[in-house]
């Protein structure tokens, strides 16, 4: 991610009215017990330390659409179906 890092990411994505709901997995080369709490304190769901295999990640992505909302929930017919973008780098916009 050029413009943003995935701390600031998820900062976005829960402060989103129309994003918050959204479940978050971290995949990260950190391994240390601190940074999955710190992970998890940010607003991530969930957090995979790498390397992983194809059903650690599988398990964890289903895991989390086991347990998000309805995609169409809350949504009136009238709003867009595109997702809003992230503010640009350095806090404009």
């Amino acid at each position: 991610m050029a413009d943003i890092n995935g701390l600031e990411l998820i900062r976005f994505i829960r402060r989103s009215e129309h994003h918050r709901s959204t479940p978050l997995l971290i995949i990260s080369t950190l391994r240390a017990e601190q940074d999955v709490e710190r992970g998890l304190a940010l607003g991530a769901d969930a957090y995979l330390p790498k390397p992983f295999t194809p059903e650690q990640l599988r398990d964890s992505c289903g895991k989390l659409l086991a347990s998000a909302p309805s995609v169409d929930a809350g949504r009136s017919s009238s709003e867009p179906n595109e997702p809003s973008e992230p503010p640009p780098a350095g806090g404009a916009g």
